[in-house]
């Protein structure tokens, strides 16, 4: 079996809740969903999905134009003609030519796992290893943007009434001090809470060398902090880390298995988080997770806020990663529309998801809601 073809679909998607974090507090607008969907062709008939979710903030993150020619005129010629089951060949050539940008690797390494397992009549988290639990289940946890306290604890009350335990918090606010409050509010109103807070870089070293100690007294313990600070700053993660009692999960600090091993040497921090989008598709997520197991790290699966497509591929990794040990928010999708058909047998409806035993990722396009919301 053979690929025939490369397409790329731009989409535009309007928000449908906000979910304010440091970096979308500092621009103006409405928030976009503005996604590539990246389809592959197969001589048998089979067409595999994957998703790219751009975000020209974050390092490698690129804009949605750039994904498009990156994808069209540099990838899908060394992807076209290439036999389907040579998915790592087909990556390890396609990593040579991108100089180090995995964000559009992701979306053709997504889309040919979604075809292979389509052509074989299996789940991709059967083409994985098989899921880590007797069935392919994953943990998640609520996700809370940067909220007033009242607002953040009615969100953690109508949650845990659908039986979440563990948050995970935006933090980053210029108000420390309602943010402080807003973590105390979760835990009056859910003793029992898991809380983690994510920085997102929102903080220099002092900052968080005040804050988090504040933050974790709030919280009666945070599990972790994620990315605190800026992800360049390898020694100043370190001497947070040294500092501070919570574990430091390290996320834009992350992308590849060199930044694992790099970060496990300096000792800056406990915990890697695992996107997709970061380390260029399912395929090197996994050369992630290793080098993390390696050095004794347990592993975070993270998102890009990706809609239907990519929220599936994320969750079959986690399904079938032993390292992916923290519940989980990849789920959580904040557009308007997922732009799949199944968008109901992917919304969970608690704490705990069993992903669908579809050959895939079990999604298919909705046709309508792609030409509803896809730019030229």
């Amino acid at each position: 079996m053979k690929v025939t073809g490369v397409e790329v679909i731009p989409v535009s998607v309007p928000s449908e809740t906000t979910y304010e974090t440091s970096l979308s507090l500092a621009t103006a607008g409405e928030q976009t969903y503005d996604h590539v969907i990246v389809q592959v062709e197969t001589d048998t008939g089979v067409t595999g999905l994957g998703e790219v979710a751009p975000l020209s903030s974050w390092p490698h993150g690129l804009s949605q134009g750039a994904i498009c020619v990156l994808i069209e005129d540099t990838l899908a010629p060394l992807v076209e003609g290439r036999r389907l089951n040579h998915i790592p060949r087909i990556i390890e050539d396609c990593q040579q030519v991108l100089s180090g940008e995995p964000f559009p690797l992701c979306g053709i390494d997504m889309a040919l796992w979604d075809a292979l397992g389509k052509a074989r009549g299996l789940p991709v988290y059967d083409l994985l290893g098989g899921p880590t639990r007797s069935n392919p289940t994953i943990d998640l946890h609520y996700s809370i943007g940067i909220k007033s306290p009242d607002e953040v604890r009615a969100d953690v009350t109508r949650a845990a009434e659908q039986g979440f335990l563990a948050f995970k918090v935006k933090v980053g606010n210029p108000d420390f001090e309602a943010e402080r409050d807003a973590i105390m509010a979760i835990s009056d109103a859910i003793p029992d809470a898991g809380i983690r807070i994510d920085a997102n870089q929102g903080w220099s070293v002092p900052e968080a060398l005040r804050k988090i100690p504040i933050l974790d007294d709030a919280a009666g313990g945070l599990v972790l902090v994620e990315q605190p600070i800026d992800y360049d700053d390898i020694a100043g993660l370190t001497r947070v880390r040294d500092a501070v009692a919570p574990p430091i999960l390290a996320d834009e600090a992350c992308f590849a298995p060199r930044d694992v091993a790099a970060l496990a040497q300096a000792n800056a921090c406990d915990i890697v988080n695992i996107k997709l989008a970061k380390t260029g598709g399912l395929n090197l997520a996994r050369d992630v997770a290793t080098v993390a197991s390696a050095h004794g790290m347990p592993c975070f699966m993270g998102s890009m806020l990706e809609l239907g497509v990519g929220a599936a591929a994320n969750a079959h990794f986690a399904a079938a990663c032993p390292t992916v040990t923290y519940p989980t928010g990849i789920l959580n999708i904040h557009a308007k529309d997922s732009l799949i058909k199944e968008h109901e047998r992917w919304t969970p409806n608690g704490a705990t998801f069993t992903l669908p035993d579809d050959p895939g990722f079990g999604v298919t396009l909705d046709m309508d809601a792609i030409a509803k919301y896809r730019v030229e």
